[in-house]
């Protein structure tokens, strides 16, 4: 079968409509039957994702439509189509929510490092136009630019940060974690009329809350975007197959409510399913010599919180007095076979930088006791997990990784050891600590974005999912209790900028001034540098937040 044209994909549905012959539509017959899509809107506008040298993942979504059609996708070097380079049919219907979806994988039509737009169609309209660039070839030493941000809820605030991460200059964009929220969990200037969600048909109202934002729309279409889930795309604190405990009601049975979830999530993502794991979310993505990514995922193969049977966000001490728990080696937040994957990435890549997409936080958060982490449904939890796969770094000799984190809405930056923690040595050892299993010794390091919208640490009070008060009090005794971070923000949100050459890396912690209204204004509150080869951090400037001396 010849491949579909512009011409003939306008023209022919054009003249189907038109005919007064027995077979009415002769271009919906030479397709299979299924009519080029008519009427119908773009407006959740178009994404891409998963590049390649030669490859990228097409996304859109047509509105108004009421049965099965085909859009098409076009792509140009020109922002103004000038030179279609390439069309693409994609199926859109009801079982998909209407959601269309082409992967391009072609070094005929793709060039390695080259800039291309692209934009969806029906007979009647275009969408708005997108821009991606191909991944960089293996052997390339250029810059690489990564933009990182997480925790989006749509009530806490407005999107201006969203408005400046779309005019950073970025190959890449990730979200890690929490980009719906099931529920209504902050108070803000917005209000989400959707409510608690739990059927397919909700999750799918839900994400087109979300794509109303022309901000959030717009980061979309200026970058290939992966996002990985974390709790809030399903329901908060859950472990794989087990719930969490901060449903206001429920009305479907949870394992259903989890599948609802899932598909709504990879219905609106540009990113296509591994047919023999439908669900897998993590794999990596090489951008040249200078940067390879890993993207995990640390709901779906877990197993339940150690230390917190009612799945708050904190630690139950009377649960769980000392860390024995915690270090179980039955317990598991990647599981073994993704666990292994990493692993045997991590030791083959052939990039400089090995950067990780990590929902949770690695590096140990001590509250209260040294020694004594407060929130065990981060990596703090399994311990065991956690050192077996940082000793292995450390035994292997892998240099230049770097974990970037969502999750906890407060900036973090610090060093990893496999027992998740370094020890001051001026300072007193902990009581409670990992009983000397695993080295203190840092291996990598972690920067931690804090969240776009939802309310920090050290902005919100415990009923609100914060552990203490605003003030520099407060970072400072974080600081104090926890020798391996370096710098603290618990009072301002915003994403992270990481930039990877061959021998450094820098990242910039950018934040809004406000997100309870809109505003453009977006600075710089922490900058910082790791040269290759090892896990110094040195602070390059502080506007905002609390570092060490």
């Amino acid at each position: 079968m010849r491949p579909t044209t512009r011409r003939s994909f306008l023209g022919g549905a054009a003249a189907g409509a038109a005919a007064l012959v027995a077979l009415r539509d002769p271009f919906a017959f030479a397709q299979g039957g299924v009519p080029a899509a008519r009427g119908g809107t773009f407006a959740q506008g178009v994404a891409c994702g998963q590049p390649s040298t030669n490859g990228i993942t097409l996304w859109s979504r047509v509105d108004g439509l009421e049965r099965e059609s085909r859009v098409q996708f076009e792509v140009s070097p020109d922002r103004d189509f000038r030179n279609v380079i390439h069309r693409q049919d994609a199926l859109v219907s009801p079982e998909n929510g209407y959601t269309a979806l082409q992967r391009i994988d072609d070094p005929r039509v793709l060039k390695p490092g080259e800039q291309y737009f692209y934009r969806a169609l029906t007979c009647d309209t275009n969408s708005s136009v997108g821009r991606f660039r191909t991944a960089r070839p293996a052997d390339s030493r250029e810059t690489v630019r990564i933009g990182f941000f997480s925790c989006q809820d749509w009530e806490a605030g407005f999107y201006t940060a969203h408005a400046g991460l779309a005019r950073e200059d970025l190959d890449f964009v990730v979200c890690l974690g929490d980009y719906i929220y099931e529920r209504s969990f902050y108070q803000g200037p917005r209000v989400d009329p959707i409510g608690e969600v739990e059927t397919l048909a909700q999750y799918r109202q839900k994400y087109a809350l979300y794509h109303s934002d022309p901000a959030l729309v717009d980061v979309r279409q200026q970058f290939p975007i992966m996002a990985i889930w974390d709790d809030h795309e399903v329901e908060d604190n859950y472990a794989a197959d087990k719930p969490g405990g901060a449903t206001m009601k429920r009305d479907i049975p949870y394992p259903q409510r989890q599948e609802n979830a899932y598909r709504a999530f990879f219905e609106h993502m540009p990113r296509i399913r591994v047919p023999q794991d439908q669900n897998r979310i993590y794999g990596n993505v090489s951008l040249g010599g200078t940067a390879e990514v890993f993207l995990l995922d640390q709901r779906q193969y877990r197993t339940d919180q150690p230390c917190n049977p009612d799945d708050s966000g904190f630690r139950d001490n009377e649960e769980c007095p000392t860390n024995e728990k915690l270090y179980a080696e039955a317990a598991t937040l990647l599981g073994a076979e993704q666990t292994t994957w990493l692993r045997d990435g991590l030791k083959r890549s052939g990039s400089t930088w090995k950067v990780i997409g990590n929902q949770l936080m690695i590096m140990a958060l001590d509250v209260g006791t040294p020694g004594l982490p407060i929130n065990d449904d981060q990596w703090d939890g399994y311990g065991f997990n956690r050192g077996e796969l940082l000793s292995f770094v450390e035994r292997e000799g892998i240099k230049d990784v770097t974990f970037l984190t969502g999750d906890i809405h407060t900036f973090f930056t610090g060093q990893v050891a496999p027992s998740g923690r370094t020890i001051d040595p001026d300072g007193p050892s902990p009581a409670l600590g990992d009983n000397g299993r695993y080295s203190e010794v840092p291996v990598a390091t972690e920067f931690v974005g804090g969240s776009i919208t939802s309310r920090g640490l050290g902005d919100a009070s415990p009923a609100e999912g914060g552990i203490g008060p605003t003030a520099q009090a407060f970072e400072t005794a974080l600081l104090a209790e926890n020798p391996h971070i370096t710098y603290v923000d618990g009072e301002r949100g915003g994403y992270g900028v990481l930039e990877a050459k061959p021998d450094e890396l820098r990242v910039r912690y950018r934040t809004p001034l406000t997100t309870q209204a809109r505003t453009s204004e977006i600075v710089t509150s922490a900058e910082f540098r790791v040269a290759a080869g090892t896990t110094d951090i040195e602070i390059s400037a502080v506007t905002s937040g609390t570092s060490r001396p």
